[in-house]
């Protein structure tokens, strides 16, 4: 026993060693050491993989706030990335490295396959994208170090800028070896962040900075951002971080750094990907990979068991629980082990099995010490186990409420749905025909989109039922998941993740279906009228799209009416 810890083995030691060393003999672990943690033993977990691991331990453990993690959580997450990390090593081409997109157009699966690249025939190093005027941090910091270092590079922010210009700096795009992007707090960057998720979806070699706005009030070109127009550019830099970290890009928020990795990557024809915490990048490896729902699962066996609510369960108990999660049994050992850990020595034969009990934190760490070991005898064991588990899971386990009204049917689809039993995915894993995206904060799904597709009995999934405002793993999976994707951009919200998403998709070759409506002239939005210029940045963001859209055949319409339609058509043309 360690500080209240009960230590199971030598993985849970190794882990507890870990968590010392990084933050002492405390219980839980602060938001801002998860990663750091994870990094001290060799686990390069994404952004989002963190806000995922959050949210999932405040739903298992009702916490009010979602700022921490405890050693047991800790433990499950660390086993759960150790069985993909050794996976991946066994087989790099499993479908591991990156999602699989199901709606993915066969014709577009080879477009834009340049990240990889270590060399080209590129007129240019490096194209300098991003934030432009007021910014001079072009001038000031990337164009004095490129120089210094022998890097040619495209600048796009010219004093005498002519519209033939326009084609030069597409073609720089382009043909550069690597995309330098600066997206920073002195301006709305709408079209920016887009332009980068397009190219994250496209595979290319991306070096992006991203400094987050400092708050509320904070000035963009004499203008102060509202609180929901902070909320919206902040939550659009995060998405546009995700959509990155999910290529297993590293994002840099320092521009010195960043030109410094950019240097050494073209130096040493090196991807991007091997960047590492030596180079004072952040690495993430399989970002995309589900790692949250492992602790509902774990939460559902144990509350199974737990009957009374009281928040411990017996050894005997916490036997049943470690079947219907694990799918075998302990053995004997196992459970004379489990005993001595908890201060009990005793025979085989004389167990003390009911009067040992364990809280949940406990059967977190237990599962991470046992879940992976398995004696030849348990394995002829194992197939007869599983399905009688799997029967006994369909009849006796109640949906875990919090955690099912939290992930909603990324997890677990309501069933008055079309789904055939099948496709009772509970990880955001079935396969629906439509993924219902774009703007938040007003019915058009429920007005419009979600009738039309019941009465062409089409499944869909709703990603508006869930609370994350970052793109974690099991809402993004539903994505991958979808057959057609339609985003609904409304000329009544700013929409800025959603239309970075949608470039994400097209950019990866996604059977994306979009409505894009521009915002008037002296609109009002959250109560608030819009000035000229923010409209003016929105709506450049919105052509932006909208002619990326159309570049890469993806149908753009002005009505919700008429791109429900064409969904429709394509996914019955598909079947």
């Amino acid at each position: 026993m360690s500080a209240g810890v009960i230590l199971y083995g030598e993985t849970t030691r190794e882990l507890y060693g870990a968590w010392h060393a990084r933050v002492g003999a405390t219980p839980t672990i602060p938001q801002t050491e998860i990663q750091p943690l994870f990094n001290d033993i060799g686990l390069y977990p994404c952004t989002s993989q963190v806000f995922e691991m959050l949210h999932c331990a405040r739903e298992c453990n009702t916490r009010e706030t979602d700022n921490h993690i405890t050693f047991g959580e800790f433990c499950v997450f660390a086993t759960e990335l150790r069985r993909y990390y050794a996976n991946h090593e066994k087989d790099p081409n499993a479908g591991f490295s990156l999602p699989i997109q199901v709606s993915k157009v066969p014709e577009k699966r080879k477009k834009g396959e340049l990240r990889t690249q270590r060399s080209t025939t590129s007129a240019y190093d490096i194209f300098l994208g991003g934030s432009c005027n007021p910014t001079t941090w072009r001038q000031d910091v990337a164009i004095p170090h490129f120089k210094s270092q022998g890097i040619t590079f495209y600048n796009p922010q010219q004093a005498n800028w002519v519209p033939e210009m326009i084609e030069l700096e597409h073609q720089a795009k382009v043909t550069s070896q690597i995309l330098f992007y600066v997206i920073n707090e002195q301006t709305r960057n709408v079209a920016s962040m887009i332009e980068v998720s397009q190219y994250a979806g496209s595979n290319r070699r991306l070096i992006v900075v991203l400094n987050p706005y400092p708050g509320p009030d904070h000035k963009i070109n004499g203008e102060k951002l509202t609180t929901a127009e902070y909320e919206d550019l902040q939550n659009a830099m995060e998405t546009v971080q995700d959509l990155i970290e999910r290529q297993g890009i590293p994002v840099f928020n320092n521009i010195k750094v960043a030109l410094n990795c950019t240097t050494k990557v073209l130096k040493e024809n090196l991807s991007i990907e091997e960047l590492g915490l030596k180079d004072q990048a952040q690495p993430v490896r399989l970002a995309h990979i589900q790692i949250g729902d492992k602790l509902i699962r774990l939460r559902e066996a144990f509350d199974t068991l737990d009957s009374a609510k009281c928040g411990k369960l017996s050894l005997s108990e916490i036997k049943m629980a470690f079947r219907i999660h694990v799918h075998r049994d302990l053995s004997a050992h196992d459970l004379r082990a489990i005993c001595s850990s908890h201060g009990v020595n005793a025979p085989i034969s004389d167990l003390p099995l009911d009067q040992i009990f364990i809280t949940f934190d406990e059967f977190c760490s237990l599962v991470s010490e046992y879940k992976n070991r398995q004696s030849d005898q348990n394995k002829g064991w194992d197939n007869v186990v599983s399905k009688t588990v799997h029967f006994l899971s369909s009849v006796i386990i109640s949906p875990f409420s919090k955690a099912a009204s939290w992930l909603g049917n990324a997890l677990f689809p309501t069933r008055n749905r079309t789904y055939s039993a099948s496709n009772l995915g509970r990880r955001g894993s079935s396969i629906r025909d439509v993924y219902l995206g774009g703007s938040l904060g007003s019915a058009w799904r429920e007005q419009i989109a979600i009738p039309g597709l019941k009465k062409s009995g089409l499944t869909f999934y709703n990603p508006a039922v869930c609370s994350s405002t970052r793109l974690i793993p099991i809402e993004a999976s539903a994505m991958d998941n979808s057959r057609v994707l339609l985003f609904v951009i409304q000329a009544n919200t700013r929409s800025v993740s959603a239309m970075c998403q949608a470039a994400y998709l097209i950019g990866s070759g996604c059977n994306v279906v979009m409505c894009v409506q521009h915002i008037p002239q002296d609109a009002v939005l959250d109560g608030e009228v819009i000035s000229k210029l923010a409209v003016k940045d929105y709506n450049r963001g919105r052509s932006y799209l909208s002619d990326f859209a159309n570049r890469e055949g993806v149908p753009v319409f002005d009505e919700i009416q008429e791109a429900l339609e064409c969904v429709i058509h394509k996914c019955k043309a598909s079947k």
